[in-house]
């Protein structure tokens, strides 16, 4: 290995640990204030520890792409400032000697922001939910707010109405997601594993009629899954591969995936915004001079454009959930608007 490239890459590295020990540490203190109106009223000391150390692995995943920018930012303001990058281009050293350590500081970066979104925040965000939920907001019932669920190949999608009903359709598929029956009931109730329904409207594809249809009074259907056994599934809490497979079966019963195909694509989106920031952190900081004004443009756009990925990612998030775009865009559109921001400012710096 060069020596160029490990000086390059222990600086980048080093000066990313530190960006993400001080977010770590300002997250922390934020976190305690806000959560400290709580202790004695739901919450005591050794939950709050708990939550905060939970908290971690969701934050470094979540400010990976924001981590990477800064410190390769810091680190290439450094060099300028250092007439160091006066050296490197002396040498005849050109923009990609400078850029591959980078990128493999990036590299490790995106797979370990990975690799904690995959394995780790999955586990964590479940004990997050429920510490939460039960003990600081002191919420009755997980189940609040549920609108549908699964029960083997029968999809159940429930709109509240009172005293413990619901407006219920349910869609029965076969092994393949082929779609068998759709049941429409204007009004329902769970008790004793039971679905009590009235006003019952049957379909039924049929390959000599089109479509049969047959309205019932009262229809009784037995489940084991009613609206206080069993809890929506939260994106936040699943793998790729369960992701994969509960979208596959959400689009073979005609129901929405928004947030889930949000999070999926997202799993994947994030990590690779590390490799994009580092391009973005050159454009943006790399000087041969030691002008202090330009560098101190620098990090305050490294710094500001850190922050408005993370607001545009979350404002994606928002509106792939309630289905004003499509959620892949969503959550490809920061990774795909900066990465390309920083292609363009690099090659125009470099003449090209």
């Amino acid at each position: 290995m060069p020596v160029i490239f490990r000086w390059i890459f222990s600086g980048c590295m080093s000066r990313a640990l530190v960006t993400l020990a001080a977010l770590l540490s300002i997250y922390v203190i934020i976190e305690s204030f806000d959560k400290a109106r709580y202790l004695g009223h739901g919450l005591d000391g050794g939950l709050m520890v708990e939550y905060l150390l939970l908290k971690i692995p969701f934050m470094i995943s979540e400010f990976m792409p924001i981590i990477v920018l800064i410190g390769a930012s810091i680190y290439l303001i450094e060099l300028s400032r250092n007439h160091e990058m006066v050296a490197i281009r002396a040498a005849g050293l050109g923009i990609n000697k400078l850029l591959m350590p980078l990128l493999a500081v990036a590299f490790l970066a995106s797979a370990l922001s990975f690799l904690i979104g995959e394995w780790i925040t999955p586990v964590t965000n479940k004990r997050l939910d429920v510490i939460e939920n039960v003990h600081i907001q002191q919420k009755k019932s997980a189940s609040q707010g549920v609108q549908w669920l699964k029960d083997g190949q029968r999809f159940f999608r429930l709109t509240p109405l009172k005293e413990s009903k619901f407006a219920i359709i349910i869609l029965e598929t076969d092994s393949q997601g082929g779609w068998l029956k759709r049941i429409d009931a204007a009004s329902a109730n769970y008790s004793n594993q039971q679905w009590q329904m009235s006003d019952v409207h049957i379909t039924k594809p049929s390959s000599e009629h089109g479509m049969l249809h047959e309205k019932l009074e009262k229809m009784t259907l037995n489940s084991a899954i009613g609206p206080e056994t069993a809890e929506l599934p939260k994106p936040r809490h699943m793998h790729v591969s369960e992701l994969y497979h509960y979208i596959s079966d959400l689009e073979h019963a005609g129901l929405t995936t928004g947030s889930y195909t949000y999070a999926l694509h997202r799993k994947f989106a994030a990590p690779l915004a590390c490799l994009l920031m580092v391009i973005l952190a050159t454009a943006l900081c790399l000087h041969t001079g030691s002008r202090n004004s330009k560098m101190s443009w620098g990090i305050v756009s490294a710094i500001s454009l850190g922050l408005l990925f993370y607001v545009i990612g979350n404002a994606g998030n928002l509106l792939a959930g309630s289905e004003r775009i499509p959620p892949a865009y969503a959550a490809w559109l920061p990774t795909l608007v900066f990465g390309g921001l920083g292609m363009f400012l690099l090659l125009k710096r470099e003449g090209h």
